[in-house]
């Protein structure tokens, strides 16, 4: 797997089929996306308690400050347990789940005709691995203005 893979962005309803495959592939870039967002989400609620606790210490801050304080905290601590919980669903669930939903999305936002859009099927089992990522879309075409006829 290259680490190109990171940077591809999920806009692309065949790259998004592709990650939720069961290709071995798709498989570490779901793990390594989960971690990343795992400690980013954990990193921001715990920065967020650290500044609630620190304006809790200090008596003679702003009653303003307080009062955003006393409810950041319990914010962020709720923030890092569903960050906790997101993290701990097993794959096959997480996937199951999100196959689900992007069938949902499909069949209720997608192009005419996809009210019966399945999650295709050879994107499953074993099978997955002969699929590789789809190739990155083309940039578009930025608009240029035409040359002036001599």
């Amino acid at each position: 797997m290259t680490g190109g893979l990171h940077d591809r962005s999920l806009t692309s309803d065949a790259f998004y089929e592709w990650l939720l495959s069961d290709h071995p592939d798709a498989r570490a870039e779901r793990d390594w996306r989960r971690a990343a967002t795992h400690q980013a989400d954990t990193g921001r609620a715990a920065a967020v308690r650290a500044w609630a606790d620190k304006i809790n210490a200090q008596p003679d801050a702003p009653q303003a400050a307080r009062d955003l304080a006393a409810s950041m905290g319990p914010m962020a601590d709720q923030s890092a347990a569903r960050a906790e919980a997101s993290y701990a669903e097993p794959d096959d669930a997480y996937v199951a789940r999100l196959r689900a939903q992007h069938e949902t999305a499909v069949r209720v936002s997608g192009p005419p005709g996809s009210w019966d859009y399945r999650y295709p099927a050879h994107l499953t089992g074993p099978g997955a691995a002969a699929y590789p990522p789809p190739p990155e879309p083309e940039p578009a075409a930025s608009a240029q203005e035409p040359e002036a006829e001599p």
